[in-house]
């Protein structure tokens, strides 16, 4: 897709590449689309080195990037058949004609909710690739990542793109300087265990573990470096809904499952919790209540068993869910 506005580090174009089977989802942001045929001989060869799987067909569209010699014997070379989309076609390739839809939708609203400059846009499009890589789709009861990596990925580290934080600065001087430099949360780092942020004090990008999170503060800015991103500008489609705010899309993630809280399911993983006190208080207080308005009485079972039939006797087990604002 492109030519976009150019971003911080002088990118125009993203090269999506997908793989059709698990939907796993790849964008590569580029200063010019020569560089297309390399990055994605790179992703071919990492993929059947990191997942086992032989790459059996591949299908581009008659771009000359693609058309070309080199690109060709590669391919080749791998044992790949290259098939082509035929010219104004799109539905032979709709899964990712719907993918690029979707992942720009979700940039663009990512990027807007944050308040961030507009070249800040690959960062947007990859934090937005990487929820999309690990949430259900209609298609599948798999993550995409989940399908190709064989197991789960951990979406604690997931955080709101733009989020502020503080970083640890280890270039502090005692008692002079700031212990603590003030970023906005652009993604996970995809080569080391970490995220990316961007420091507006320098205009850099900055790679940080050692982070404190004010996960609902964002960047204040005056709107001078902030452009409207047309939907023509990102992706070149005939359905453009209306933008939807960000907190649904991270909601999407794991239908039922609130990552700002990860509440325990049941009562031995509440009582490992760092909060178990307070489920804990959270339980006696309940208790206390049924006690006063008479909700039930505590027996055993045998005892049950000689008032009641089996059959009238149900299971129960304690929910634990975090009240967002008081009743």
């Amino acid at each position: 897709m492109g030519p976009l506005p150019p971003s911080l580090d002088h990118k125009k174009y993203v090269l999506t590449i997908q793989d059709c089977l698990s939907r796993l989802t790849v964008a590569i942001p580029l200063s010019d689309k020569a560089g297309a045929k390399v990055e994605f001989q790179k992703w071919i060869l990492q993929f059947i080195n990191t997942t086992g799987h032989n790459v059996k067909v591949v299908r581009t569209d008659n771009g000359s990037e693609f058309k070309n010699i080199i690109f060709e014997e590669f391919l080749k070379s791998q044992g790949i058949i290259h098939k082509y989309l035929i010219p104004y076609e799109h539905h032979q390739n709709g899964k990712i004609e719907q993918t690029n839809q979707t992942i720009s939708e979700m940039e663009r609203t990512s990027l807007n909710a944050a308040n961030l400059p507009v070249n800040l846009w690959p960062w947007a499009y990859r934090h937005s690739v990487w929820i999309f890589n690990c949430k259900l789709h209609a298609d599948s009861t798999k993550m995409p990542c989940e399908t190709v990596g064989k197991r789960k990925p951990s979406l604690e580290i997931l955080r709101g793109f733009g989020s502020k934080a503080f970083l640890y600065s280890h270039n502090f001087r005692k008692d002079i300087s700031d212990r603590a430099i003030v970023g906005f949360h652009l993604g996970v780092a995809p080569d080391f265990k970490g995220w990316l942020f961007w420091i507006p004090e320098k205009g850099q990008i900055a790679k940080a573990e050692s982070v404190n999170f004010a996960e609902f503060s964002i960047f204040q800015n005056d709107g001078a470096s902030i452009q409207e991103i047309q939907a023509k500008d990102l992706f070149d489609g005939s359905m453009i809904q209306e933008i939807q705010k960000q907190d649904k899309l991270i909601d999407q993630v794991n239908e039922g499952h609130d990552l700002s809280s990860l509440m325990p399911i049941s009562y031995k993983e509440e009582m490992k919790s760092q909060e178990s006190m307070k489920w804990s208080d959270a339980i006696r207080s309940e208790l206390e209540s049924m006690e006063q308005e008479e909700v039930f009485e505590a027996t055993s079972l045998k005892e049950a068993l000689d008032v009641v039939p089996h059959e009238s006797i149900c299971s129960t087990k304690w929910v634990f869910v975090k009240k967002e604002k008081p009743q």
